[in-house]
């Protein structure tokens, strides 16, 4: 799987889609920007994910505004998925 320039993230075709991630984790880039956004320290998103570091949120954070399309398309999907599949429950 090949290494991003952050060290602590990678994409994997296999893991979430190729989506970034933290490395060694199904932890996405696009979740940790999201919590930031709502608030969240990188304390209490380190609290929030105990298998994260301070640095690991610090790349993907990075990861995120260095490439913030990518990451809000991979948003964007996520919310499309979740629309779509809402409209289909009962």
């Amino acid at each position: 799987m090949p290494k991003l320039d952050y060290r602590n993230l990678e994409k994997d075709p296999a893991r979430c889609g190729g989506q970034a991630v933290v490395t060694g984790t199904r932890i996405r880039v696009a979740t940790i920007l999201t919590c930031y956004r709502l608030g969240m320290t990188v304390e209490e998103i380190v609290q929030q994910y105990p298998v994260l570091r301070p640095a690991d949120v610090h790349d993907a954070l990075a990861y995120a505004y260095d490439h913030l399309t990518e990451i809000e398309d991979d948003l964007a999907a996520d919310e499309e998925a979740f629309n779509q599949g809402a409209g289909t429950r009962i």
